[in-house]
């Protein structure tokens, strides 16, 4: 239901956008520039895990419980959905486009694979790349919350210990 009337019968918003297809030339010349930009983009997101990670192994990255339970959440959410959309697409991305059966068509055919599920820098490897940053995001956050939960357990004792109630 759209919002604003509240009557139920609104219409859905129509998308008019339109794809052209594009030629193998045209995707072989923005291929460089893709793939640059796709190793800068893992790159970045490796340093920051890595960086969180470090946080996390100090004691230096603190949120409190609720606050890293939904925010552990939602980068699971996002590596699960990742992992989904690899899973849906890797054997769609492996097919071999059919342009015929002559030396030409095969050649365009295995460019294309190449580009999609390439072992360095296929469309395939960017996904799994992803899910495994966004993996690491969680492992580093799930420790954090655990590191938060012990201090605060020794915190707690300590202070019963010392005649205190918490």
């Amino acid at each position: 239901m759209a919002e604003g009337t509240g009557t139920g019968t609104e219409t859905p918003a129509v998308s008019t956008a339109t794809t052209t297809p594009i030629t193998a030339e045209q995707l072989a010349a923005v291929k460089p520039v893709l793939q640059q930009q796709m190793l800068v983009d893992k790159a970045e997101a490796s340093h920051a895990a890595a960086k969180l990670d470090q946080a996390a192994d100090k004691g230096k990255l603190t949120l409190d419980e609720d606050a890293a339970d939904a925010l552990i959440k939602a980068v699971e959410h996002a590596r699960d959905q990742v992992m989904d959309l690899w899973k849906r697409t890797s054997d769609q991305l492996a097919t071999p486009l059919q342009f015929g059966e002559n030396p030409v068509a095969r050649a365009i055919s295995a460019r294309f694979a190449e580009l999609a599920v390439g072992e360095d820098s296929g469309a395939a490897k960017a996904l799994l790349d992803l899910f495994k940053v966004l993996d690491d995001i969680s492992a580093a956050l799930n420790k954090n919350r655990e590191n938060t939960r012990n201090a605060d357990d020794e915190a707690k004792q300590g202070f019963n210990k010392a005649g205190g109630s918490w």
